[in-house]
């Protein structure tokens, strides 16, 4: 087998592992970059109290509550914003998988899966603020 045949047949496979690669990369990246900040408040904390120094409040709490993992609170307009992007993404799939082929008869339909999930945010959108002005 000669090198040059096989890199082309394997360069339509290198995009996509790329890609790929990129979110998983990113996350390494961050659980790295988390450890290594919680280990920097932990030497710190062990420092003080073997110096015999009062442990501020701050570092404490910093340690207990890690504010990168914070929760994000939903806020009616939160829950509009995703609909919105939800259900853009879902027409937008129904189209490009109905122009992509066209002969297939279902292939459309997975873009229903988004505009469903949009749909239900936009829902409840809907309900919170019909009962928010009662």
């Amino acid at each position: 087998m000669d090198f040059g045949t096989t890199l082309k047949h394997l360069a339509p496979f290198a995009v996509p592992l790329l890609a790929l690669c990129i979110p998983i990369i990113a996350l390494i990246v961050r659980g790295i970059e988390r450890m290594k900040r919680i280990r920097h408040l932990h030497e710190t904390i062990r420092l003080m109290s073997e110096k015999g120094l009062p442990v501020p409040q701050e570092l404490i709490n910093a340690v207990a509550t890690d504010p990168v993992r914070k929760a994000k609170e939903w806020t009616p307009a939160l829950q509009l914003r995703s609909g919105i992007i939800n259900i853009s993404i879902g027409i937008g799939l129904m189209m490009l998988f109905q122009a992509m082929h066209p002969d297939t008869d279902w292939l459309w339909v997975l873009g229903a899966i988004p505009l469903m999930i949009g749909l239900g945010f936009v829902a409840i959108w809907w309900i919170e603020s019909r009962q928010s002005t009662s």
